[in-house]
């Protein structure tokens, strides 16, 4: 029968939900399938009562090779990129546009051989109608030249983690009219002196549009940008000349003029646009250029009728403890506003946002940039929140979830004075009893660490165990993220195999202010490691953890696999095993997508014809290798491209050949993350294996359910 742990990971997770009507829903989820090792797509409609806190739920259904799909405006269409397996087509796939009107195919264009892979990110891709629902906007990898030789060799540098072997992204624009279609590749000129890519378009009329350019640096390199708002990157206005509908040529090229609107000296992501009677606004979010990848968001708008700019929401520098502490998000909703006031309908939008150690709901007046929590947490339920949608009004679509309540769809009602009357639950995934009964027996606080302001972190465990129960620390990655309240299925697996988890958010997280981001500069492998193992020391004396053989443990991934490394080296009596997923160990910027990282966590500088000093290799965790004594699991993912896979094999050899017990697990097909259905479960397996076989009370006996009658009339007892 399933795990725990697989019962807990199959829960679906809510990846979108828009209006596709008043009071219809469409929500999309995502499930992991253990049987086919795969993340499936579902799709179902929720209709709302009006006045009536009454649901109505359709059945899910599979979006079986759907790669991406929007709603129109006007709700009446739905576009889908599809990609089907044909052993005949390059690359083994044929690619095809559909416009759905209803239940009416009204479009489909075969576009194989018009260019790669659809893009389906929250990144770069687009996938937008015109406002006149004509035409549909979206991104695909740009076809490869094919000759002259000269050309066809030449290096384009690909997009770094979780997009290889892509390098091209290019717009494309879908038209159709009576059964007739026509497909324009957007040559999009600029006036930069490097290359730039157009990702996360957005109309404002049929032949405008706005997107953010991410561009490559002045030796020709196109540093990471997947979870890192800190990249060359402007605003820009890209114009569309008008199209027609062609039967011959289906395909043509369209040169599009284009204007930065920004200026350089910041990173500026995420553009939005608010459409009124008499005026449109742009809104966007931009960061400091270079520094710490991740850090406190500003908040910008231009109304294009009087070209004035204003800054909505400035950096928050050092927050008290109950107040704003600034925004720290990658994207705002692709659908963030609402229309609030009692008179006039004042414009709003709402986004979540990191505040400490949860992500919150935050109203923002779209004229003064004034800012309200619509989720404080006086009950201390430790929801985390995010927004998924609005209905443009005075809706919004949110998902929320605690470290012990799995994800649930609930929708806002916000009155005229920015309060919410009500969130109403629409949808929560179906708990056998023995799964409700296992989690209702956990939970969950917060504990502040003494001395090291604003050093928290996140406890779970059993609620009444009889004894204290081995704790394993579990420090994110990063540096600059930020471990949030939400449900993991791992996370609550491993508490309910017998231990307290402990999840510090240490000096440099993001959601306590910006002074807190770039204090760990030039710290990194000092002060992030001396917060993680307070924070051990702090759960000791409170009588919530012990010390001893056997009942500290560590694990993490990434930057937190750099701790993990670190932890083990500096403190090699306290942990007595730890298991590190594609780990930071030693210094080396050449292998990854991101060697600014390499430079800013340590002090430096960054530049193009940068080197590492030496003395920086006392910063990293293979500077303590002589000294580990914990039993140690390395989990690598051979298409890691930001911590490449000889870091951790290298560390390996290193303990291998100094007698330790290391292992270590190689997963072809896994990338950064290792989020792969089998990876994960895999991964979370044998880290417990090891830490269930030197735990200091042997593994935890597994808890069993009262019996329960099957269906065949049979008693059976259920382990959980």
């Amino acid at each position: 029968m399933p795990s725990l742990y697989q019962e807990l990971a199959e829960l679906p997770g809510y990846t979108s939900a828009e209006f596709v009507a008043a009071n219809a829903i469409q929500v999309t989820l995502s499930v992991g399938d253990h049987t086919r090792n795969v993340k499936r797509t579902l799709v179902k409609t929720i209709f709302v009562e009006p006045n009536s806190d009454a649901v109505i739920s359709s059945p899910s259904q599979e979006l079986s090779d759907v790669v991406a799909s929007v709603i129109s405006p006007s709700g009446t269409r739905r576009a889908r990129l599809r990609e089907l397996p044909d052993a005949t087509a390059s690359g083994g796939k044929k690619r095809f546009v559909e416009i759905w009107h209803g239940d009416k195919l009204e479009a489909v264009g075969d576009v194989t051989t018009s260019h790669g892979a659809f893009y389906a990110d929250e990144t770069i891709s687009t996938l937008v109608f015109n406002p006149s629902e004509t035409a549909l906007l979206y991104t695909a990898e740009g076809n490869a030249i094919t000759s002259p030789a000269g050309e066809k060799f030449k290096y384009v540098p690909t997009l770094g983690e979780s997009w290889v072997p892509k390098k091209n992204p290019t717009l494309y624009l879908f038209l159709w009219s009576d059964k007739k279609n026509t497909l324009v590749k957007l040559d999009v000129k600029h006036s930069s002196s490097v290359p730039v890519l157009f990702a996360k378009a957005a109309f404002l009329d049929d032949n405008r549009v706005y997107a953010t350019g991410y561009e490559h640096s002045p030796d020709g390199r196109l540093l990471g940008i997947i979870w890192c708002q800190n990249r060359p990157a402007g605003i820009w206005r890209i114009d569309i000349p008008l199209v027609k509908v062609l039967s011959d040529p289906p395909e043509i090229t369209s040169q599009c003029p284009s204007i930065r609107l920004t200026e350089a000296g910041r990173s500026y992501r995420s553009v939005r646009v608010l459409t009124e009677p008499y005026s449109s606004t742009l809104f966007w979010l931009s960061n400091p250029l270079g520094g710490p990848h991740a850090s406190t968001a500003s908040l910008h708008s231009l109304n294009l009728e009087t070209k004035k700019e204003t800054l909505l929401i400035d950096s928050v520098w050092d927050p008290q403890p109950t107040s704003f502490p600034g925004l720290y998000l990658d994207n705002l909703p692709t659908q963030p506003f609402l229309k609030l006031g009692y008179n006039v309908k004042r414009p709003h939008l709402v986004t979540s946002s990191s505040w400490r150690n949860r992500s919150t709901v935050l109203l923002i007046s779209a004229e003064t940039g004034a800012v309200v929590d619509l989720t404080p947490d006086p009950n201390g339920a430790l929801y985390s929140w995010s927004v998924l949608g609005t209905d443009g009004q005075s809706r919004v679509l949110c998902s929320r979830s605690s470290p012990v309540s799995p994800a649930e769809l609930v929708l806002g009602h916000i009155d005229d004075a920015g309060r919410v009357k009500q969130w109403q639950v629409l949808d929560k995934p179906v708990l056998t009893p023995e799964v409700e009964r296992s989690l209702s027996s956990l939970e969950s606080f917060i504990v502040s660490v003494p001395d090291r302001f604003p050093v928290e972190t996140i406890v779970i465990k059993q609620r009444n165990p009889s004894k204290v129960l081995p704790t394993i620390t579990f420090p994110h990655g990063g540096p600059h993220s930020a471990t949030s309240t939400g449900f993991h299925a791992a996370q609550a697996a491993y508490a309910l195999a017998g231990y307290t988890l402990s999840l510090p958010n240490y000096t440099g997280s993001t959601g306590f202010g910006q002074k807190y981001v770039e204090k760990l500069l030039g710290q990194a492998g000092t002060l992030d490691v001396n917060d993680c193992i307070a924070s051990v020391w702090h759960l000791v004396k409170l009588g919530i953890s012990k010390e001893g053989p056997g009942l500290q443990f560590v694990t993490g991934g990434s930057h937190g696999g750099f701790l993990t490394a670190h932890l083990i080296g500096q403190f090699p009596d306290t942990f007595t095993a730890a298991s590190a997923r594609n780990p930071v160990i030693s210094p080396d910027p050449s292998s990854t997508d991101i060697p600014d990282w390499y430079f800013t966590e340590f002090g430096e500088t960054f530049k193009p014809s940068s080197q590492l000093i030496p003395p920086s290799i006392a910063a990293f965790p293979i500077s303590h290798v002589d000294k580990v004594r914990a039993h140690v699991l390395l989990l690598i993912g051979e298409q890691d491209q930001r911590v490449t896979p000889i870091q951790g094999k290298n560390y390996y050899h290193a303990l291998k050949a100094r007698g330790k017990d290391v292992e270590i697990l190689s997963f072809p097909d896994e990338r950064h993350p290792l989020d792969g259905v089998e990876a994960a479960k895999v991964s979370f397996e044998e880290t417990l294996a090891l830490f269930d076989k030197y735990r200091a009370d042997g593994p935890a006996p597994p808890a069993v359910a009262p019996a329960i009658v099957s269906g065949h009339g049979e008693l059976e007892l259920v382990e959980i």
